[in-house]
């Protein structure tokens, strides 16, 4: 029986993230695996043995979520999800863009700013204000989204008083806002698009994220026209970013229903009643088990 280690972060209190732990757990033991779930801490590195495999589940707000994958790549330990330089990738909101766009993906038009004193050029408004590096979210609020300068400073204001020094300042696409699943390493598949329930002009802000009591009422199957353009997209978006194991790729449709990438998720939330990629896995007839054993399978591919 293989040993897995479990690693997590015992900082993030949040349901999607500490909540889940004890679901994978118990997955991991249906495969047959030895568990033993462990915090990302300075006690880490000396319970690791060369046998193991390392279920990554280390998801933070920060660059920090970067050091798990790193540190095993550095000593040769099989880990699941994503390489480290591709959560990196991922993690930077402006070098995401950058790249997809260079190889045709749409993204919205963008620019990123460092000193809120200093503006200088931006996408014609509505624009969407947020931090450039991180996930979940966060700092993402009712005011990210302004109609003019005024709205603009105030968004500006809010997340440089909340420590964000680099912010990514994008066209807000007023359409449909979707979610892709996708699973695997060298034939990625997607196994599910959820559309979000709220009005076009709207976003999904953090706070709104929190009402978990309304998930099911937030999110439906979407099936429509432009769904082979979505994709397509997330799929070519994924291999671009060389992602592993799964990940969420976040769109929104123009009213011509042309899908632009706003977001890569490289570590999703994997709680089986709150987080979007379960619930896929369930429609697609995975199941929660088998979710987590194409996560485990895709790390020795």
């Amino acid at each position: 029986m293989q040993r897995c280690i479990l690693v997590y972060n015992k900082d993030r209190d949040t349901i999607t993230s500490a909540g889940a732990v004890k679901h994978i757990e118990e997955a991991l033991k249906t495969l047959n695996y030895k568990v033993e779930s462990i915090p990302f801490n300075r006690e880490f590195l000396s319970l690791l043995r060369k046998d193991d495999l390392v279920f990554n589940y280390y998801t933070s707000t920060g660059l920090l979520q970067c050091l798990v994958p790193l540190i095993l790549e550095w000593m040769g330990i099989p880990f699941t999800g994503s390489t480290a330089d591709t959560q990196f990738l991922a993690m930077d909101k402006e070098y995401t863009s950058l790249v997809l766009k260079s190889y045709g993906i749409p993204v919205p038009p963008f620019s990123v700013i460092t000193d809120i004193d200093k503006i200088g050029d931006i996408p014609p408004f509505p624009v969407i204000v947020k931090p450039a590096l991180g996930g979940s979210s966060e700092g993402i609020s009712d005011i990210s989204v302004a109609e003019n300068y005024k709205e603009l400073k105030l968004a500006l204001e809010s997340l440089s008083s909340n420590k964000f020094t680099k912010i990514l300042v994008s066209s807000f696409i007023g359409g449909e806002e979707l979610t892709v699943g996708i699973i695997g390493k060298n034939t990625p598949t997607v196994i599910g698009i959820l559309k979000t329930c709220i009005d076009a002009k709207q976003i999904l802000t953090s706070k709104l994220k929190e009402v978990l009591d309304a998930y099911d009422e937030r999110v439906v199957i979407y099936s429509e026209s432009s769904y082979s353009k979505v994709v397509n997209v997330a799929l070519n978006s994924y291999r671009i970013l060389r992602c592993r194991g799964y990940a969420r790729i976040d769109l929104r449709l123009n009213l011509e229903g042309i899908p632009y990438v706003i977001d890569v998720n490289t570590l999703p939330g994997l709680h089986p009643r709150y987080s979007y990629l379960p619930r896929m896995a369930e429609e697609y007839g995975l199941g929660y088990t088998g979710l987590i054993k194409a996560i485990v399978d895709s790390a020795f591919e």
